[in-house]
């Protein structure tokens, strides 16, 4: 199974689009896969409770119990991890930070050695999305490098990475104070470039699905 993450409120936008188009990929690999809309979910982020630091207590198991949890112990069973964010203001969104906090601290370690308790190797993959230039993305996109990192570490496999920049976010731009915009850049954009990101997306969620840990 492929978990995928949706982190957008946006249930059908330019973040869901390239997570299906990804899914769609690694379902042709013959995978099977699930989309998970966070923006449904009721939860928190990590609260420092160090229950999973804990020398008699169950590391890799975040202790805090609410809709986050059951999804944190399908991630345990999952065959590969796939994560997929708006940027807003130079960061993921709230609900994907505290998912990727959870999941991340409940399997670190304060040893010198055998720091990462997950279980097994798995690989994963990040898809990002950004109302700014491509130009403007790559620069964003630099600082997450060390979330990539971390997750690789800890799952034994590199992960991959595929964004799409200039999102097209409003059906009409003149009802929006977004002069800063060009509408119809925006939209030529949208029909000519984001077609070939998803693309890249389908191709990156068949690696998913092929890879071998």
């Amino acid at each position: 199974m492929i978990l995928a993450f949706n982190g957008s409120p946006r249930l059908k936008g330019n973040t869901a689009t390239m997570l299906q188009a990804a899914l769609d990929g690694a379902a042709s690999e013959g995978a099977e896969t699930r989309l998970i809309h966070l923006r449904s979910l009721n939860y928190k982020g990590c609260v420092s409770c160090f229950s999973c630091k804990l020398k008699k207590g169950r590391h890799g198991h975040c202790a805090m119990k609410d809709d986050l949890s059951p999804i944190l112990d399908m991630m345990e069973k999952a065959d590969a991890l796939l994560f997929g964010s708006p940027i807003y203001y130079g960061d993921v969104t709230p609900e994907m930070l505290a998912l990727e906090h959870r999941f991340l601290f409940s399997h670190m370690l304060y040893n010198k050695e055998n720091r990462w308790v997950f279980p097994r190797k798995i690989p994963s993959a990040f898809i990002y999305t950004f109302g700014v230039t491509a130009d403007q993305a790559e620069a964003v996109l630099a600082p997450f490098a060390n979330v990539h990192g971390r997750m690789g570490e800890m799952l034994g496999v590199k992960s991959d990475v595929c964004y799409s920049a200039n999102a097209w976010q409003f059906s009409d731009y003149s009802l929006y104070e977004a002069d800063r915009y060009d509408p119809a850049a925006k939209k030529k954009y949208h029909e000519e470039v984001f077609p070939e990101d998803c693309r890249k997306a389908f191709e990156m969620g068949r690696r998913l699905a092929s890879t071998k840990a």
